[in-house]
């Protein structure tokens, strides 16, 4: 997500492997199903692409039935 990283894919960000991480994070919250999540946010996350991952983020943990906010 990095803002350094030259070679980003912006056309699909979820399928570059140094954003992989993002869809882990998710897939552990949803697994473990804590009762709070906290994610820290990197500027990239709601700039890049559109703000693409910052969407699926939210709208993942939306779907799990957590209440989110930036």
């Amino acid at each position: 997500i990095s803002g350094f990283n030259r070679f980003r894919n912006k056309e699909n960000p979820l399928e570059d492997p140094k954003n992989k991480q993002l869809v882990v994070f998710m897939d552990v919250v949803n697994y473990l199903k804590p009762r709070f999540v906290l994610m820290e946010n990197v500027v990239d996350i709601v700039k890049f692409a559109g703000g693409y991952l910052g969407r699926y983020a939210l709208g993942r943990l939306i779907g799990m039935n957590y209440q989110t906010r930036m």
